[in-house]
C-alpha cells in the first residue's frame, strides 16, 4: 500500500477495502477511527500481521472472541484490535483524538509531518503551502498529491473519464493527471504540468484527509537522506517506534509487539467531520 516510486516501478497495490473504510467511520462500530483497521482483503502485504494478543495484553471481549472465532472477513491472524483495546494514534506527546487534531493543526499551519503506520512511511504537507513545499525542495523522489475524493480531485486537476476510473480503482496507486493552474503551487509540479494524484489508501490517510480542507503533498520516505528531511512531528500508532524498524510494505517486521493498550483511540472528532467517499461531493 506504499505508493511506488515512479510510474515505471508501480506494482498492483490495494488500499483499504470499502468494508474497512465503512468501519473506520462507523460511529456505532468497534473500529470507529481506529488507525489499524484492516481485514484479510486489505491487510498490509508481505507481512505477518499482528494478532490481537500482540496488540494488547488484555484484548477486549469482542476482540478475544474474534481471534478465537474469526468471521468471514478476518482470519485469526488478522485480528487487529479495536478502538477499545488496540493501540492509539500518537503525535509527539499527544494521543488519541488529540494527536490527530495536533497533526492537522501543524500541517494546516504550514508544517511538515511524517505519517507512519503498518501501511506506509511518508512525509506530507499542505499541497497549497509555499512555505512547506520550500522546506521539502531537496527531497528525493517524486511528490504526489493526495485528495479526499473525486470532487476535490476535480478542483485541482483536469480529469477525463478514464482518469476518474483509475483514481477509484484500488489496484492502482496513483494516476498521472494535468493539474489546473494556478490552483496548486509550481513546486508541486516541478518541471512538468502533470502530477501523480491519488485518493486515500491507508487508515491514516483517510483520517487526515477527513479533517483537512485541501490536498496534501506526499513523499515516500526512502533513500539515505530520508532521515534528514524536515519534520515537525510524526503521526503514528503507539508502539511502532519500539518495533525497531521502519514499516514498509516491502520490509515489515514479522511480528510487532505494539503497546498502547491503556490509551485507546478516544472516540471524539471535530463536529461535522466527513466520512470520505471516493465519489463524494465534499
Amino acid at each position: 500500500m506504499v505508493i511506488s516510486a515512479s510510474p515505471g516501478t508501480r506494482r498492483s497495490e490495494r488500499g483499504l477495502c470499502p468494508a474497512c473504510v465503512r468501519e473506520l467511520f462507523d460511529r456505532a462500530g468497534r473500529r470507529y477511527l481506529y488507525p489499524l483497521v484492516c481485514c484479510d482483503d486489505c491487510r498490509p502485504p508481505a507481512a505477518d500481521p499482528p494478532s490481537a494478543d500482540s496488540l494488547s495484553a488484555v484484548p477486549c471481549e469482542d476482540c478475544g472472541l474474534e481471534s478465537r472465532a474469526p468471521d468471514v472477513r478476518r482470519s485469526a491472524s488478522v485480528a487487529t484490535g479495536c478502538a477499545t483495546c488496540g493501540p492509539a494514534l500518537r503525535w509527539e506527546a499527544a494521543t488519541g483524538a488529540d494527536a490527530l487534531t495536533a497533526a492537522v493543526a501543524a500541517i494546516g499551519a504550514g508544517g511538515v509531518a511524517r505519517v507512519h503506520d503498518l501501511f506506509a512511511d511518508q512525509v506530507v504537507c499542505d499541497a497549497r503551502s509555499e512555505q512547506a513545499l520550500a522546506r521539502m525542495d531537496g527531497a528525493s523522489g517524486p511528490v504526489r498529491v493526495l485528495v479526499r475524493n473525486v470532487s476535490m480531485a476535480r478542483e485541482v486537476a483536469t480529469l477525463s473519464g478514464p482518469d476518474i476510473r483509475a483514481l477509484v480503482e484500488r489496484a492502482e496507486p496513483a494516476t498521472l493527471v494535468r493539474l489546473r493552474e494556478p490552483v496548486l503551487p509550481r513546486a508541486v509540479r516541478r518541471a512538468t504540468p502533470d502530477a501523480d494524484l491519488f485518493l486515500p489508501r491507508t487508515p491514516l490517510q483517510y483520517l487526515l484527509t477527513a479533517h483537512m480542507d485541501g490536498p496534501l503533498a506526499v513523499w515516500d520516505r526512502s533513500g539515505d537522506q530520508a532521515d534528514e528531511w524536515p519534520c515537525d512531528g510524526t503521526l503514528t500508532v503507539s508502539g511502532l517506534a519500539r518495533a525497531g524498524r521502519r514499516s514498509r510494505t516491502t520490509g515489515l517486521p514479522a511480528r510487532l509487539a505494539l503497546g498502547g493498550a491503556s490509551s485507546a483511540f478516544i472516540r471524539r472528532e471535530p463536529a461535522g467531520s466527513p466520512a470520505p467517499s471516493p465519489l463524494g461531493t465534499s
